[in-house]
């Protein structure tokens, strides 16, 4: 199969490069952003099928989310893992308190997000770690020609997008940009219309 460079030079008819407008590396940060945004246009009954392990313990014991969704979160209570509950970050004095009786422990845990970084009570250690799912969003190469863990029906989706992307960076500047303009119009249907059709 033809990389993710080829098929946008081909729909595009550009040559991208090292040193081109866009370059390859503005190619890889418009496949990768396009990626994100058709995983968070999925359902969420359908997003589940790409999610992906994070592992929190005594080195690393809260998650930068980074925006994704939660999907499940665990914490280990030396035998099983335990699910933890969801509660308000306002709560956390009272669930660290023994005599409160919203009190977690280890056989029931909790967890709260404050300021986009996800917090597990009792404090995940190396023996009793936690686990968080997360939306896994893929790093997509321009010389890549697949991407894993990604709906397979969505992948042109990703093309359509880096090729609107590209075309907009190569004709930001010109002076008849107007002339361009129906092209990447076309481009903009086309991703919405497929773009729909996937989140039904």
């Amino acid at each position: 199969m033809a990389t993710f460079e080829a098929q946008v030079e081909s729909l595009a008819s550009i040559s991208i490069d090292g040193s081109s407008t866009p370059t390859q590396a503005e190619l890889t940060q418009f496949l990768t952003d396009g990626a994100k945004e058709v995983l968070n246009a999925l359902p969420r009954t359908r997003q589940r099928l790409f999610t992906t392990s994070n592992a929190l313990n005594a080195s690393s014991p809260t998650l930068t989310l980074g925006g994704s969704e939660v999907f499940g979160v665990v914490r280990n209570d030396d035998t099983i893992n335990q699910p933890c509950r969801e509660i308000a970050p306002q709560l956390e004095g009272r669930v660290k308190d023994s005599s409160d009786m919203s009190f977690a422990t280890a056989t029931d845990p909790v967890f709260f997000v404050r300021d986009n970084v996800l917090n597990i009570i009792p404090t995940p250690t190396n023996a009793q770690s936690g686990i968080v799912q997360t939306l896994n969003y893929p790093a997509v190469a321009f010389g890549d020609s697949a991407i894993a863990k990604f709906p397979d029906d969505g992948e042109y989706l990703v093309v359509l997008y880096a090729t609107i992307k590209s075309l907009e960076a190569l004709y930001s500047g010109e002076e008849d940009i107007e002339l361009y303009i129906p092209i990447i119009n076309q481009f903009k249907e086309d991703y919405k219309s497929g773009l729909a059709q996937l989140v039904r």
